[in-house]
């Protein structure tokens, strides 16, 4: 019986590294969980073999099965039509605004999709950083108290799939299309309706939203009994903010999306302290890198009634705590978010001491692109340290990480074969569409530490598949629904480029002593990082000495240095 069905034994230890999603490294034993002291709550659901994987690069599980385990069938429905409709959706909304939660407002009664807010439990999340691993960590300990379990979050690594899980499950290729066009069918439908306003808004739904009504039909398609939503941008006008959450968690807070939620910490805290509802609890982590961000949070609170709490050490009930699998004191803060909001939903008081299975839960879950180490080659001559860490502090917690993991690497290859130490070769791997000149401060205190720095661009290749230009869209902002996928393409690329020139400019005042190179071209293969990452006789750099590669500064280059090891490991298998 497993806590996750996630698990699944791999063959090699650069296998076990790229798993996409969070997961659970050992077997349990079924634990019982207890409601104050007799009260008998539920067990860990043993799902079965059929049911377990998946979550690796194109290994899927498709969930949905009728009851006795025969998978439903149908139409034929392509993945590749699935992401062009959503393609079609890209820049019809490129700003929350109240207006866009209007129209997805109408849309659920014109949809007859309100009911489903009878059917299930919402947790809501919002805040800058931790995001998506406080949800995981609320999903996964939902999970082991055997409930079925939604999660929706953004954005995706690799797969527009990672986004709409149940029970941490992705979908197949041909089960996420079904449901795509179950909507996409629906909205269309509206466009023929004789109120003008149905057609306008249907016809207006942007891409975002669209995901967000996806989530919820998926999940009352497979019966969720509670799902843990995250909002896309903010949380005050967030589509997402139209869920009536029995639960509300605050993350750590940040500068972020300033030219949509203000110019100021109080000012972007206003926008995602928008998610507290009346009577609904909230929880929120200390902000100690902005503790001014305390006094908004509250006002909020008080202002919506809404009772609330900072999880301080002081007032945490659970004094001993499980030493995590990923790095960062952000990581314990998001952790006891989930595990508040778990309790809260499964009615466990948060007094009671952490069962096995919430213990283990907790000290073995492990997440893609957060405080990610792959070793890589043959003798581990090269170590990837990825976190998608993108703000001035996250970047300051993940580079404080990656020190101290990278002193002691896999296979301790520091070590010479006469016992001497050897300074490693650091290597910064970075990619930003952020202000330069802000976020590239993050590396001050640790700048001596590396041997080079290297200014990435992401791929933005002529658009061959759908999914590209979602992913150009997002990454830039820069699509039209007028323009045709060339005209997208080459609008991107030219704002990636001049980005790529101003970021390797900026590094290069700030901080001369170390080199910066900036990638001429998006990495095609793993190959090509490791050219950059071999030392210049130029540079005077250690051959002999191993090298360690710190992937940071956005999803999308994480996710694309991912995608990357995973082609160059699955084309070595086959040979």
């Amino acid at each position: 019986m497993r806590v996750s069905t996630l698990h699944k034994a791999m063959h090699n230890e650069e296998d076990q590294c790229l798993t996409l999603s969070p997961v659970f490294e050992h077997q349990f034993n079924p634990i019982w969980f207890t409601k104050g002291k007799d009260t008998l709550v539920s067990h860990v659901h043993d799902l079965g073999e059929n049911c377990a994987s998946k979550l690796y690069f194109g290994d899927t599980a498709d969930i949905t099965k009728s009851k006795n385990g025969i998978e439903k069938t149908g139409k034929d429905y392509s993945f590749n039509d699935a992401l062009c409709v959503l393609e079609s959706r890209i820049g019809k909304k490129k700003k929350p605004t109240q207006n866009s939660s209007m129209t997805v407002n109408r849309l659920l009664d014109r949809l007859n999709m309100r009911p489903i807010f009878n059917k299930m439990r919402f947790v809501h999340i919002a805040g800058t950083k931790g995001k998506g691993t406080t949800a995981a960590y609320t999903s996964a300990l939902l999970q082991t108290y055997g409930l079925k379990v939604g999660l929706f979050t953004s954005p995706h690594l690799i797969d527009i799939r990672e986004r709409i899980l149940v029970d941490n499950l992705m979908f197949s290729q041909h089960t996420f299309a079904r449901y795509v066009f179950e909507l996409h069918e629906r909205l269309e439908a509206l466009k023929y309706s004789e109120r003008d306003l149905d057609r306008d808004d249907a016809s207006s739904i942007g891409y975002f939203a669209f995901l967000f009504l996806l989530s919820l039909h998926i999940f009352a398609a497979e019966h969720v009994e509670v799902a843990i939503m995250e909002v896309g941008i903010g949380g005050r006008k967030d589509t997402t903010n139209i869920i009536p959450s029995e639960v509300t968690l605050i993350t750590a807070i940040d500068y972020d999306h300033m030219d949509l939620l203000g110019n100021t910490i109080q000012l972007i805290s206003h926008e995602k302290a928008g998610i507290m509802k009346p009577n609904v609890v909230c929880f929120a982590s200390p902000q100690q890198d902005h503790p001014e961000v305390r006094c908004e949070l509250e006002g909020v609170a008080k202002a919506t009634q809404a009772p609330f709490m900072f999880l301080d050490d002081s007032v945490f009930p659970i004094k001993s705590w499980p030493r995590l699998a990923v790095g960062g004191d952000h990581a314990i803060e998001n952790s006891k978010l989930a595990f508040m909001a778990a309790r809260q939903i499964a009615g466990i008081p948060p007094v009671l001491p952490l069962d096995e299975v919430e213990w283990t839960v907790l000290r073995t879950m492990k997440f893609a692109g957060r405080s990610h180490v792959i070793p890589f080659g043959d003798d581990n001559d090269c170590v990837f340290y990825l976190d998608g860490a993108h703000t001035v502090a996250s970047l300051e917690h993940a580079t404080k990480w990656f020190l101290e993991v990278s002193a002691t690497p896999p296979g301790n290859r520091l070590i010479g074969e006469e016992g001497v130490s050897k300074e490693p070769r650091r290597v910064l791997l970075f990619f930003t569409l952020r202000d330069p000149n802000r976020i590239l401060k993050a590396f001050m205190p640790f700048v001596s530490k590396f041997c080079k720095a290297v200014i990435a661009q992401v791929p933005v290749m002529k658009p061959e598949s759908p999914d590209v230009v979602i992913r150009i869209a997002e990454l830039t902002g820069v699509s039209d629904p007028n323009q045709d996928d060339n005209s997208i393409h080459w609008n991107s690329l030219s704002y990636l480029r001049e980005r790529l020139v101003t970021t390797t400019e900026c590094w290069r005042e700030l901080y001369r002593e170390v080199p910066c190179l900036p990638s001429a071209q998006p990495f095609g293969t793993i190959d090509d990082i490791l050219n950059l990452v071999v030392p210049a006789a130029s540079d005077n750099e250690d051959a002999l000495k191993p090298a360690q590669v710190f992937v940071c500064g956005s999803l999308y280059l994480v996710g694309n240095v991912l995608q990357l090891i995973k082609k160059h490991i699955t084309e070595k298998h086959h040979m």
